[in-house]
């Protein structure tokens, strides 16, 4: 054989290769064309038909034009930001950071230490210790809350996720909140959360409820909060776990026709909460959430230095819900928490969602963006004493 006729060890590669790559295309677009097809009833759901066939981005896109149209009024993004940041206030009032325990090392967690007790580190970081104020040091639950307010900027309720202190993997913040407002309706049925219907009391329909949540929401609270008729949540950091799947319910849920007075179609309710990232409405600690989240996972999974460190764990799992123990997100939420005392409002008389002028009973009226500051404010000193990891926002 002459050289000439010898293949090329280069090009036997570079022609392996394209064959290969033309070879997986076809095997690729075969796969597409064997997609299961919609069996009869699924075929009538409107949003699954729409989407069956089309690319994931889009699925997960959210047209913000369609149920969040007060995003694009700046009065509306302060409104929204006045509760983001009393959301983190009361994380940062409730820090606990103890994942694993209070004994051992925490390299992440250096400011964190208890100053009179060497290779102990503090609890909830309250400062205070008096009759009103008592110093707890022990394990209650992630730093992952979340906040209730109603449709006329009223705060309901607030609650922690308490995974650890259940022992259990489904005690997300956003289920229990939305379980502790449907048996506070019982009990309070002067709220208004929503339009009276038949013979329910207001405060048994969340149709108007916003939640305020520290995290994006998993599967099972998009699902509870579904199921609940949430009207939308505004979360202040990214789960890139969770795969945007608050965006695949909103989109995938089933619209509810709605008519005006006079009977006419008006338009349609969303069958899921609209899932609203902090950044749309101004919350500049969403990006430095996200990528101090983004170095923690870098930092776990180069093998440098663990999360925890005892004589007998090492733990060294880039989780989430271990990267919200540390100093570096400590000190994102002390950020934004100070806003909460510092924020000078540029639209105080802003009235949200309605406009018009009401009846004198306060009650039936909207509060304006100034009067929503005042109760944040007052429903943290309320909390600072009496609220722990959540309580009844009536007692």
């Amino acid at each position: 054989m002459s050289d000439s006729d010898k293949l090329n060890r280069r090009d036997f590669i570079a022609t392996t290769a394209g064959a290969t790559t033309v070879l997986a295309a076809g095997t690729s677009i075969a796969v597409a064309q064997q997609a299961d097809t919609l069996g009869p009833g699924f075929d009538q759901q409107d949003p699954l038909n729409h989407y069956w066939t089309r690319p994931l981005g889009e699925l997960v896109h959210v047209d913000y034009s369609l149920d969040a149209k007060e995003l694009e009024r700046p009065e509306s993004q302060e409104r929204h930001r006045i509760y983001s940041y009393l959301l983190m206030k009361l994380i940062l009032r409730f820090w606990n950071g103890n994942k694993n325990g209070p004994i051992g090392s925490y390299p992440q967690r250096a400011r964190q230490l208890d100053p009179a007790a060497p290779n102990r580190y503090r609890g909830d970081l309250n400062e205070r210790d008096d009759r009103s104020h008592m110093a707890w040091d022990r394990y209650l639950g992630h730093n992952i809350a979340c906040v209730a307010v109603d449709g006329l900027g009223h705060i309901i309720d607030f609650d922690f996720n308490h995974n650890a202190f259940f022992r259990s993997s489904a005690e997300h913040a956003e289920s229990r909140l939305v379980r502790r407002l449907f048996s506070l309706t019982d009990i309070f049925d002067s709220w208004k959360t929503g339009p009276h219907v038949e013979a329910r009391p207001h405060a048994a329909l969340l149709s108007e409820v916003t939640l305020y949540t520290s995290l994006e929401s998993c599967a099972q609270c998009s699902g509870v909060m579904s199921l609940a008729g949430v009207k939308q949540i505004v979360y202040m950091q990214n789960d890139f776990t969770a795969y945007k799947i608050g965006n695949i319910m909103y989109n995938l849920a089933n619209r509810t026709p709605i008519k005006d007075k006079a009977g006419n179609p008006a338009g349609s309710v969303a069958g899921a909460p609209v899932p609203i990232p902090a950044s749309k409405v101004g919350i500049a600690e969403f990006d430095r959430l996200n990528q101090g989240n983004l170095d923690f996972i870098k930092t776990m999974n180069d093998g440098s230095e663990p999360f925890f460190r005892s004589a007998n764990v090492t733990d060294r799992d880039p989780s989430i819900t271990s990267f919200l123990c540390t100093d570096a997100a400590y000190d994102i939420f002390r950020t934004g928490a100070a806003n909460l005392d510092s924020l000078q409002l540029q639209f105080g008389n802003y009235r949200f969602p309605v406009q018009d002028p009401l009846p004198d009973d306060p009650a039936e009226r909207a509060l304006t963006n100034e009067e929503c500051l005042a109760e944040a404010r007052k429903f943290f000193e309320y909390v600072d004493i009496e609220g722990y990891r959540g309580s009844p926002h009536k007692l």
